[in-house]
């Protein structure tokens, strides 16, 4: 499959590079190299490969899949190149150059590889070497299934999943070679490397089958399931949970948190806080609630008041994304979480945190805050905080009482900085977690939601909080649609490396997309940043006129709550430490999740089932990806509009999470969505 590294951009100190948009370079660069099955080293669609500007790559053979052991050709085209010059090659992963000259590169890849591995190839411009392109190639050993994920059926409910055979040599042959399906479910007959299992279950049980799969080369791979058929009432959520939702109502900011519990008939009770701009709703106990499953990891929650709540799980079937949409006029997403009932005492939770919340100020002004407390066994808290009202508070001194959660694991308390108060509830995940909403009980309050994290190490900390790589999230929005175009919502991904604490330097890159063209992967190094031993801690990105100020509050484990108040968008947002980066083998996974702290009304979006792998964008999207190894950012062109956009930019957290926003050119509808491995 097609897999290709991203632009390369020079770096320049303090300077912003803007290229074209995600979505412009990916229609126009992106060849789709689709691998089929029919020879040794696949066919193609399209023997147009690679991503990137100024630089054609093209594959003679039409694919960018090749056994072990094999080589293959890529030839070099450079736009504009005066003299003739073309490129030099460059190579990263499993593979070699066997040979090159400024026109094309031949690949060798190794041997005894079990499963799938890659090698990406870059070709850069000899003329200019700001102009590059990439292509990765993927490499097929012999097969091997990675361990599915099986989410549990429901008696009389269609139903699907689907297991994957990693390497290998198509055509497949799947078979069962131990065992017995469940009643009403039966093998696809796929001749690819994805099996299908689907049907309606006609009986409750638990079934275990080993699944065989058999390449072209005879090469075999085994994986044992189970599948479990629960009653039709069965729902997946069951226990208690937590969930926050970011969104909009009538074009204007509307926040809402909350807990409920589901029972094994799928019966829900619970309690939820909302603020819109009509109404603010405190401690509501909804009735006649009732949890459902449409098939494998999704269903529906209703209750009292028409309202729905479409949600996604994970495979442990306790954290996913949830999302309403119902008529009420609200739609909004945010995550789901299940709850720890031992953390519910305040006295579990006495310590040290990081808070950062965003909204609006009731009057539909974008507002947010962060910072730090101390938060002790009797409730009492003394802390820290900056915001960007629009008579804003920096390091300010912050006090509240709270109460203790009750058995929905919800409290409240207010906020006091100086002379404003804030009064918000909060709802305990586990010991070290909680969300936290805003309860103006009048339309002209704040309507904030946000997040409680653990902070450890103050007042002790220092530059060296941030000294390993660290991934970006920031959301940034004009709640109003009748604000001018300069405060358009903007949402950026970005990463934090290099960092020298004892000179507080650190060097920034960012994809940022707002209503202009996209920044695409600008490059900052050496830029300035502080951290201070309370954690509060500043830094600075590009310089001049153009340079963005943050305040961030270091969390002690390589994140920090950040926020950017002197931005038009008023931008806050999230760091977190990155690991498993660089890799050799990028980690093809299913990921699920969706839009958070949604910056505009449209579009958001929960997507129950990401795939990526070997190049390819599966799921509930199709397309192509291209991985740079060494950062951890992956760039993606798909089928339809998501998040703004159908150009993407990921960012690779860690082996369970990665941060994503569409490329939104010329429109207010960025988004910024967070997707955990299943």
């Amino acid at each position: 499959m097609l897999m290709a590294v991203l632009d390369r951009l020079g770096s320049k100190r303090g300077k912003s590079v803007k290229l074209f948009g995600i979505k412009h370079f990916a229609v126009l660069l992106l060849g789709l190299a689709l691998a089929a099955c029919g020879s040794k080293s696949g066919t193609a669609t399209n023997s147009s490969v690679g991503v990137g500007i100024g630089v054609s790559l093209v594959s003679p053979t039409g694919t960018t899949l090749v056994q072990q052991g094999g080589t293959l050709e890529i030839d070099a085209t450079v736009v504009n190149d005066t003299g003739n010059k073309g490129v030099t090659w460059t190579i990263t992963g499993d593979g070699t150059i066997a040979s090159s000259d400024t026109t094309k590169a031949v690949v060798q890849t190794p041997t005894g590889v079990t499963g799938s591995t890659f090698a990406t190839l870059t070709a850069t411009s000899i003329t200019d070497p700001t102009q590059s392109s990439s292509v990765t190639i993927t490499v097929n050993g012999v097969p091997s299934i990675p361990q599915p994920v099986v989410f549990p059926a429901n008696e009389a409910i269609a139903y699907a999943t689907y297991v994957s055979v990693a390497g290998g040599l198509a055509p497949y042959t799947w078979k069962v070679t131990s065992g017995t399906l469940p009643a009403g479910l039966a093998l696809d007959g796929s001749t690819s490397a994805t099996l299908g299992i689907s049907g309606t279950p006609s009986a409750i049980t638990s079934s275990t089958v080993t699944l065989t799969v058999t390449d072209a080369n005879n090469a075999t791979a085994t994986t044992t399931i189970t599948i479990t058929v629960n009653a039709k009432t069965a729902c997946l959520l069951q226990g208690r949970y937590a969930y926050s939702i970011a969104g909009f109502k009538n074009g204007n900011v509307a926040v809402r948190a909350g807990s409920f519990s589901v029972d094994s008939t799928g019966a829900v009770t619970g309690i939820f806080d909302a603020v819109d701009s009509k109404t603010g709703r405190q401690a509501v106990v909804p009735t006649n609630g009732i949890c459902k499953t449409y098939t494998q990891n999704r269903g529906v929650i209703t209750w009292s008041g028409g309202e729905s709540f479409d949600y996604v799980l994970q495979s442990n079937l306790q954290n996913g994304h949830i999302q309403e949409n119902d008529g009420t006029g609200f739609g909004g997403a945010g995550e789901l979480r299940a709850q720890t009932t031992t953390a519910f005492p305040l006295a579990a939770r006495a310590g040290d945190y990081v808070l950062a919340a965003a909204g609006d100020d009731g009057t539909g002004r974008r507002y947010a805050l962060i910072g730090r407390y101390t938060l002790g066994a009797d409730g009492t808290v003394s802390g820290l905080v900056d915001d960007d009202a629009a008579t804003p508070v920096a390091n300010a001194t912050l006090s509240a009482t709270f109460s203790d959660a009750d058995a929905n694991g919800r409290g409240t308390g207010t906020l006091t900085v100086g002379a404003k108060s804030l009064p918000v509830a909060y709802y305990v995940v586990d010991a070290t977690h909680a969300v936290l909403v805003s309860t103006s009980a009048t339309s002209g309050g704040p309507r904030v939601l946000g997040e409680i994290r653990p902070q450890v190490g103050a007042p002790n900390l220092d530059a060296t909080a941030l000294s390993g790589p660290a991934i970006l999230s920031l959301i940034g929005s004009s709640p109003s649609l009748g604000q001018p175009p300069a405060s358009a919502a903007t949402v950026a991904v970005g990463r934090l490396s290099g960092a020298v604490p004892a000179s507080g330097l650190v060097n920034v890159n960012l994809d940022v997309t707002d209503r202009t063209t996209p920044l695409v992967n600008s490059s900052y190094t050496a830029q300035a940043y502080t951290v201070t031993g309370s954690g509060r801690g500043t830094l600075t990105v590009g310089t001049g006129a153009s340079a963005r100020n943050f305040v961030l509050y270091a969390d002690g484990a390589g994140g920090a709550v950040v926020l950017e108040p002197v931005s038009l968008a008023n931008n806050f947002g999230f760091l977190e430490p990155q690991s498993g980066v660089p890799f050799a083998t990028f980690p093809s996974a299913y990921y699920v999740g969706g839009t958070v702290y949604a910056a505009a009304s449209s579009p958001i979006t929960t997507l129950p089932q990401l795939t990526l792998a070997a190049g390819a964008v599966g799921g509930n999207l199709t397309g192509t990806y291209a991985v740079d190894p060494s950062t951890g950012r992956i760039i993606a062109a798909v089928s339809r509009n998501v998040l703004g956009g159908t150009g993407l930019v990921f960012y690779y957290v860690s082996p369970s999470k990665l941060v994503v926003i569409g490329d939104a050119n010329n429109s207010i509808n960025s988004q910024l969505a967070w997707l955990y491995h299943f």
